[in-house]
């Protein structure tokens, strides 16, 4: 026996043994008091470890029972399967794999295939331009002026409507703003997310771009209910460039075709030819009235807040002076217009050079621009170009008539802005400087193709005195899909029948009362004066006659009706100028809070009760306010011009 081997090493597979039996034991007692943890869920019963053996037992002889040759079929639980699978598959065979919506028919185009893109295609849909609506001006300008003579003879539709053969005319210019970047945008437009999309219409097809056949304005009176009536078109400006009576002519004739279409374009294309539809000048008048309105909101109004801590005189010469400026702001405008498009036509002529050019001298610059010297078919002389105008001796007997009449009116637009500086000057001499500067920037004719946005307007002369009227505006464009049905898909061929394309249309203008022909201020008024005491009030009165703005002044008492013809000498000849109005004097109402100003005493600012002699209406005036009245500084300044050209 060896002493040396310890106890542990002597016995250690006995002890390993003895722990491995112990575990055994161990797991036998855990699983011997916990049978009852064991579980199976079975035909949603739970069993225990007893049961599991007998329940499938019984289910094992129960499918060997049922997988004998002689064992019943169970057919029940087919019943509630549907039958009609077979006919629901053949069903689906016949029905359309493609989206709900159809896809466009389209047309046979093999020679699309060989045509550029431009031509355009019968197999696609085109994008239908929205023209967007222009904005109306709310401002309606009035204006009164004398037609020239020559006019007449030249537009001789003119003289009918002109009142019992005088040329004095009243009419009015409403104004809208369009946006040209828009509108191109409109004929270049495309849409992709349209079902199926909409493609670009092919620029050829206006000649890349927009063409402006049309402007149309609509006018609304206000009747004595207050209500607005029917709305009703503004007929274009007698003798102007206008296609509306020839488009609906041929419409009636069935005569639109793509050789109208083609004239058109010619004739727009014509910057000078387009700016007549879109803003028509006005005739030429004896005292160049009209203003550009290009200059509406830069005009210079008077007032009131710096003339309350004046004396009289300085506040009537702020008046003047704000008049003057607003004039001369007005007539530099015009000529600036005048003169772009005289450039256009082939600069200035007179009438010694178609004199010159009657005699033969052509050839030599400023006479016969057509050559020969002859006169055309139409009795119109042949000159040509005078002066750096970009058309020359191309242009048409129209324009050159035209390059006579703006040259005359641009000559007395000069006399009368320089005659307005020195009228300036002398009541401002500090402000004359830059008042001279106006027109050292040039102007150019707008270009519809290029520029981003113009005004167009049009001229009403078939107002009546004393009305109020509001306008509002569309514009027609031509219609590129015009008679190109051919090469449109069948739902889009009757796009092709109209020649324009109408744009939305404008909100209305603010109302413009038309000024009657006769105007009247009291300048004094007394409530113990005239002859029975029962009050007098001195009146001044302008009337537009003849080309000149006529004033009188008249003394009125209650009961008396305001105005009535008088005598005044015009370049030493007297005429008689009827003054009358429609208004008598109902009664002169001193008032204890009246300050007075404007050079009368207190007892000569009473309240003015007057009315119409219908009875319509009743109006209070107080002579301090009319006196400062603006309107009354300009025509008073009308009159004083008249007087001294007399």
């Amino acid at each position: 026996m060896n002493k040396g081997i310890p106890f542990w090493e002597q016995h250690i597979e006995k002890l390993v043994l003895g722990l491995a039996a112990l575990a055994l034991l161990g797991v036998l007692a855990i699983v011997a008091l916990d049978l009852d943890a064991v579980t199976a869920d079975i035909d949603n019963r739970v069993l225990g470890p007893a049961e599991v053996d007998e329940v499938m037992v019984a289910k094992a002889r129960d499918l060997s029972r049922k997988l004998q040759p002689d064992a019943d079929a169970d057919i029940e639980q087919f019943a509630s399967v549907s039958g009609d699978g077979g006919e629901a598959y053949r069903r689906r065979l016949g029905e359309s794999i493609a989206p709900g919506t159809n896809p466009p028919l389209i047309a046979p185009s093999l020679a699309a295939i060989l045509l550029p893109a431009e031509v355009g295609s019968a197999d696609v849909w085109y994008y239908e331009p929205v023209i967007p609506e222009p904005k109306i001006q709310p401002m309606v300008m009035q204006t009164i002026d004398t037609i020239e003579s020559s006019e007449l003879d030249r537009v001789p539709t003119l003289s009918s409507m002109l009142d019992g053969g005088s040329r004095d005319v009243v009419w009015t210019t409403p104004v809208a703003s369009i946006d040209l970047t828009a509108i191109r945008s409109e004929l270049e437009g495309q849409d992709s997310m349209t079902d199926p999309m909409r493609s670009q219409i092919p620029s050829n097809w206006y000649n890349r771009r927009p063409y402006f056949v049309d402007i149309v304005f609509e006018r609304q009176a206000l009747g004595r209910d207050g209500q607005w009536g029917s709305a009703t078109t503004v007929e274009p400006v007698p003798g102007m460039l206008s296609f509306r009576e020839e488009i609906v002519d041929l419409m009636a004739n069935s005569g639109l075709d793509a050789g109208f279409r083609q004239q058109v374009w010619l004739t727009l294309d014509d910057k000078v030819r387009q700016l007549e539809i879109m803003q028509p000048d006005f005739y030429l008048t004896v005292n160049d009235s009209f203003a550009e309105p290009a200059l509406f909101d830069e005009r210079v109004e008077s007032a009131s807040s710096d003339l309350d801590d004046v004396s009289d005189e300085e506040a009537a010469r702020r008046q003047q002076q704000r008049e003057i400026e607003r004039r001369l702001r007005d007539r530099v405008n015009s000529a600036k217009r005048v003169e772009a498009t005289l450039e256009e036509l082939g600069g200035a002529i007179r009438q010694d050079e178609i004199d010159e050019s009657k005699g033969g001298n052509s050839g030599n610059g400023r006479g016969g621009g057509r050559g020969s010297g002859k006169s055309d078919p139409n009795g119109d002389p042949g000159f040509g170009s005078s002066g750096q105008g970009k058309k020359g001796s191309a242009a048409s007997a129209s324009d050159q008539r035209r390059r006579l009449t703006l040259t005359l009116k641009l000559d007395r637009l000069k006399a009368e802005i320089t005659r307005l500086q020195a009228e300036f000057e002398a009541l401002n001499p500090a402000a004359a400087a830059a008042m001279s500067g106006l027109d050292d920037e040039a102007v150019e004719m707008i270009d519809v193709a290029t520029d981003d946005e113009m005004l167009v307007w049009t001229h009403d002369l078939s107002v009546q005195a004393g009305a109020t009227y509001r306008y509002r505006c569309r514009v027609l464009l031509y219609n590129p899909l015009f008679a190109r049905s051919r090469q449109l898909l069948e739902a889009q061929q009757g796009l092709a029948a109209a020649f324009t394309i109408d744009s939305l249309t404008s909100d209305w203008s603010a109302p413009v009362e038309i000024k009657p022909p006769v105007e009247f201020y009291v300048v004094r008024a007394s409530e113990d004066g005239g002859s029975l005491g029962l009050g007098e009030i001195r009146i001044e009165m302008y009337r537009y006659f003849d080309g000149s703005r006529r004033s009188e002044q008249f003394t009125v008492q209650p009961g008396e009706q305001i105005g009535r013809s008088a005598t005044v000498t015009d370049s030493g000849t007297p005429t008689t100028v009827d003054f009358s109005t429609s208004w008598y004097l109902v009664d002169v109402i001193a008032d204890p809070a009246a300050a007075g100003g404007s050079g009368l005493d207190r007892d000569e600012d009473a309240t003015v009760v007057c009315r119409r002699i219908d009875g319509s209406e009743v109006r209070l005036r107080v002579p301090s306010r009319q006196i400062a009245d603006p309107e009354r500084v300009r025509l008073k300044m009308d009159a004083r011009d008249a007087q001294s050209a007399g």
